[in-house]
């Protein structure tokens, strides 16, 4: 992981409950609770959760909350999720029940984020703490020498078009649109190049179909990268046509760089930190989302990092909030 070698600089501690399989059995599942029962027998004062969805309450909280932690923070980073039907929707009720009652503190990225999380009560009356997604400004910040150097390291001419996108690949990021649109664009700039950053079980799924609709010569498969803050430099538009998300953090990463964004309008309005953000519903054509990329594209590009820093998005902010909350649990606990 990035940040391995930097979390034992500074004295911390990971330890990993289970290795990576691509299917998980219910041994693995009774021994990665085994080994939670182990650690959590060590003793400690705050267990802090970053969750997805609801449910998820009832696997690692609840076994901190059984072994006696009373300081919970629940962080919520998502909107919706995949495949949700009338059990998953009753049982998600019931999470968020048992979620409120043993959080110590509630944070989300959004106002979507904590409506989906808390639900409607919690979200309405704001009893929860908004923590902006925060990110190191200054690595962000538009640079056109970088961008000349990272369009050489890849190859790709001064003039063409480069559309931009990160995230995993998955169902909620809509890659499948995503190269409808840019087959779109293809149309209209021939040379044009579709830069992917980013892994998820459904990379092999977007090959072949890049492959099957004839477009793959222009797409960049990146993966995983620790230079995305360059990357981004590179690119002239930056697309993020997901069915739903918290508050996206490669948005802000992509505004940041003083890229003009093209969000489908799932996203929550709070995304539109820098006013470069154009907001299109997933019901329109890809052909209309790749006009919009393309005029888009032609805005003129500057720094925004005064504008990110003041909308609360600076990574130091973000965590002097976060050391102040869990000061503040410890002296009251």
């Amino acid at each position: 992981e990035f940040y391995d070698v930097i979390l034992q600089e500074l004295g911390g501690r990971k330890i990993a409950l289970s290795k990576e399989c691509k299917k998980v059995s219910s041994i693995n599942r009774i021994q990665d609770i085994k080994k939670v029962n182990s650690i959590l027998s060590q003793g400690y004062d705050i267990a802090y959760f970053n969750l997805s969805e609801p449910t998820a309450v009832f696997k690692y909280p609840f076994i901190c909350r059984m072994h006696g932690i009373k300081r919970i923070i629940i962080h919520s980073h998502n909107s919706n999720e995949e495949n949700t039907g009338i059990i998953k929707n009753f049982l998600n009720c019931l999470a968020r029940v048992y979620l409120n009652y043993i959080a110590t503190e509630r944070f989300a990225c959004s106002d979507k984020a904590a409506l989906w999380m808390y639900g409607k009560k919690i979200a309405h009356k704001k009893l929860y703490t908004h923590i902006c997604n925060g990110i190191e400004l200054k690595k962000y910040t538009y640079n056109p020498e970088i961008r000349d150097m990272i369009r050489k390291q890849l190859r790709l001419k001064k003039d063409i078009l480069v559309v931009g996108h990160i995230g995993r690949f998955s169902e909620q990021k809509n890659h499948l649109f995503l190269l409808e649109i840019f087959k779109s664009i293809l149309k209209v700039k021939a040379d044009a190049i579709l830069m992917l950053i980013g892994v998820g079980k459904l990379k092999e799924e977007i090959e072949e179909y890049g492959k099957k609709i004839g477009i793959h010569n222009h797409v960049l498969f990146l993966g995983e990268r620790k230079d995305v803050n360059q990357l981004l430099q590179a690119m002239d538009v930056f697309l993020l046509p997901s069915f739903y998300e918290g508050l996206p953090i490669a948005g802000i990463e992509a505004q940041a760089s003083g890229l003009s964004c093209v969000f489908s309008d799932t996203i929550s309005k709070e995304a539109d930190i820098t006013g470069n953000v154009s907001f299109v519903s997933l019901e329109k054509s890809a052909n209309y989302w790749a006009e919009v990329a393309i005029n888009s594209a032609r805005g003129k590009r500057k720094s925004q990092e005064e504008a990110i820093a003041a909308a609360g998005y600076n990574i130091n902010l973000t965590a002097e909030i976060i050391q102040q909350k869990m000061e503040e649990m410890m002296n009251i606990g």
